[in-house]
């Protein structure tokens, strides 16, 4: 009853609204290195490029399930609830440049993958060539 998989787009975004929000550190949400400020929360990576399992549909993840990756389309219409992508001319405007957060750059086929972190908690750019990325474990019965 345990299921490790690496963190989806989703998965990083619910992270990162919340260490930006009331429940988090919002006072610094651009340097803090958890997100909760102190040794409970989840450690961020920022100033780092990080992947999450999340990018083009069609040129990533090939045969694996698809509850373990997030997939968008080739412009930002395709953006998901809490996944804190988007800009302003997408359908979900998202978390575009909240705490300081670089200009956002979408993923396309000679860049499927995205990353995520390292210019405040809510950038995102297209695969970079970094190759950090986190694992996430989930527990529960019926998995």
């Amino acid at each position: 009853d345990i299921d490790v998989h690496m963190m989806k787009a989703t998965e990083y975004g619910a992270i990162a609204i919340l260490s930006a929000s009331g429940y988090g550190n919002s006072d610094n949400a651009n340097a803090i290195t958890t997100t909760t400020g102190n040794n409970t929360g989840v450690m961020l990576q920022t100033g780092n490029w990080e992947y999450v399992a999340g990018g083009l549909s069609g040129s990533i993840f090939k045969n694996v399930n698809s509850r373990y990756f997030d997939s968008y389309g080739s412009d930002k219409s395709s953006v998901k609830r809490g996944d804190a992508l988007g800009d302003k001319d997408a359908t979900n405007p998202g978390c575009e440049k909240w705490h300081g957060a670089s200009t956002p750059s979408w993923v396309y086929a000679s860049w499927p993958y995205f990353a995520r972190g390292y210019y405040g908690i809510f950038s995102f750019n297209r695969d970079i060539g970094t190759d950090c990325a986190r694992g996430v474990a989930v527990c529960g019965q019926g998995l």
